[in-house]
């Protein structure tokens, strides 16, 4: 894989580590989600990666919050303060140019740089979603603001029991979460819950992150980085039709969704000889099953 500015990448089986590395200050900005824009586009057309460790660049550090430096300055572009009918316009009109060959490196030197910016980052996060892998925020840090909202956007998360926070605090600078982290904390969590976290700013320790149901374990800190590989490893087994068919049916909570990926999981070959292998090993006359005696179930 080639090269990143901001993004130190290795791949290890069918395992891509992913560090997000942004001297002097880790900020996320707009180079690193060009990066991670381009990270995305190139995992949907790479078989080879069955699952993705996206982590920050150094132990006890996670991706920290966006650089507020950035959006005051897209800010100030548009010259004006901007009404909310106003607003929902124009980014509907720069979601719609974006399909449009070269439209955004236009956009990108006028006054609506910054929805650009905004539209990228909800296109790039919104694509984990529908990524063949499986995205794992291994979260050896703060995820605050725009670095919680990446590791909401991943499929799983898992964090270390450190002296660390987990939350939207966008409110206490002014703004609210941009980039789709409200969405999705609300999805998580229910509206009288996410309302609670947003609009007091509440953040969460790993243990009460874990209560809540946003990270999926936790483990101690030191133990982070190699959790997620073991973790990224053993689900990198999973058949990939189904874990596309899996997170199509999660990301729109539909019925029909879920019918239709598991009759084309389920009639593909590796379907079929995967479970032509576990009914071979089970015992009907006694009513044993893989799953029954739990020998198929994943370890804990």
């Amino acid at each position: 894989m080639a090269p990143f500015t901001t993004l130190d990448v290795s791949l290890t089986g069918a395992v891509l580590t992913v560090r997000v590395s942004n001297p002097p200050t880790d900020l996320l900005d707009g180079e690193v989600m060009a990066d991670v824009d381009e990270l995305g586009r190139r995992l949907r057309r790479d078989r080879r990666v069955r699952a993705v460790v996206l982590s920050g660049p150094r132990p006890g550090v996670f991706i920290p919050h966006y650089d507020l430096a950035e959006i005051v300055d897209g800010a100030e572009a548009l010259g004006l303060p901007t009404p909310y009918p106003v607003a929902r316009a124009a980014v509907a009109l720069v979601a719609g140019l974006a399909r449009l060959p070269g439209a955004h490196q236009a956009l990108a030197h006028t006054p609506a740089a910054g929805l650009v910016a905004l539209h990228r980052t909800h296109a790039t996060l919104n694509r984990f979603g529908t990524l063949p892998q499986i995205i794992i925020a291994a979260i050896d840090g703060d995820a605050l603001g725009g670095g919680c909202e990446v590791a909401l956007a991943c499929d799983l998360r898992l964090m270390g029991d450190g002296d660390y926070l987990f939350g939207l605090p966008e409110l206490t600078a002014g703004i609210p979460p941009g980039a789709g982290g409200s969405v999705r904390l609300t999805r998580a969590l229910g509206p009288a819950r996410a309302a609670a976290m947003i609009l007091t700013s509440r953040t969460l320790s790993p243990a009460q992150a874990l209560a809540a149901g946003l990270v999926s374990e936790v483990v101690p800190a030191g133990d982070v980085a190699q959790r997620a590989q073991d973790w990224a490893a053993d689900l990198a087994q999973r058949n990939p039709a189904a874990v596309i068919a899996a997170k199509r049916a999660i990301r729109t909570a539909s019925v029909s969704v879920e019918s239709a990926g598991f009759v084309s999981a389920a009639s593909g070959a590796a379907a079929v000889a995967a479970l032509r292998e576990f009914v071979t090993g089970a015992d009907p006359e006694h009513g044993r099953t893989g799953w029954r005696d739990r020998s198929a179930l994943p370890r804990r």
